[in-house]
């Protein structure tokens, strides 16, 4: 069993084009439940528990990234012909792929911002934790086109569907460090999301 799983891994990995693309911004506002970045055409408003997460915060980059369509397009191929066990394999792929891309983001951003004395936040995404799923439209509004191959649908979910997209806060490194975690101050303890 472990080596057809590892074959499954291994078509979907081959499978997987991971991209990203980032924008970083600066703040113009931000308060507890609104965040106004300047972006490429002008001033745009994000609304949610924003200053929950991004409080510490003087840029804002908004990121998209996605595991292409391929590793998807086979999870699905395979659920069609009643192969479960590898569709769900290639999914789980797909997912840590994407999510490998967004990591690779937020490993350029920390880099470009420790010179400077600078850190990242959390990333917070819409959907999550106060911010609304329609907010996805105002961070895709803000790349202008089909960047990294996503695009969204009318209920503003991603295709393909194994992407993420999110803020990700910057700001001056002791600002961030005593500002902490969000999930420091949250009642949900239990939360699966909880970092």
């Amino acid at each position: 069993m472990g080596a057809i799983l590892d074959q499954w891994i291994a078509e979907a990995a081959r499978r997987a084009a991971p991209r990203a693309s980032y924008l970083v911004m600066p703040v113009c506002e931000l308060s507890p439940r609104r965040l106004r970045v300047l972006g490429p055409r002008g001033e745009v408003e994000f609304r949610g528990a924003i200053g929950e997460f991004l409080g510490a915060s003087e840029y804002v980059a908004a990121f998209i990234a996605t595991a292409g369509p391929h590793v998807e397009n086979l999870a699905t191929e395979l659920m069609h012909c009643g192969e479960a066990l590898p569709a769900m394999v290639a999914s789980a792929v797909g997912a840590e792929r994407a999510e490998a891309a967004e990591a690779v983001v937020i490993e350029q951003l920390r880099a470009a911002a420790a010179p400077r004395s600078m850190a990242t936040t959390l990333s917070y995404s819409p959907g999550y934790c106060g911010m609304a799923i329609a907010e996805q439209r105002t961070l895709f509004s803000l790349f202008g086109g089909d960047d990294v191959g996503v695009t969204l649908t009318e209920s503003c979910l991603m295709q393909p569907l194994k992407s993420v997209s999110g803020l990700i806060g910057i700001g001056r490194a002791d600002r961030v460090a005593a500002y902490g975690s969000p999930c420091d101050r949250c009642a949900m303890h239990n939360c699966n999301m909880r970092r």
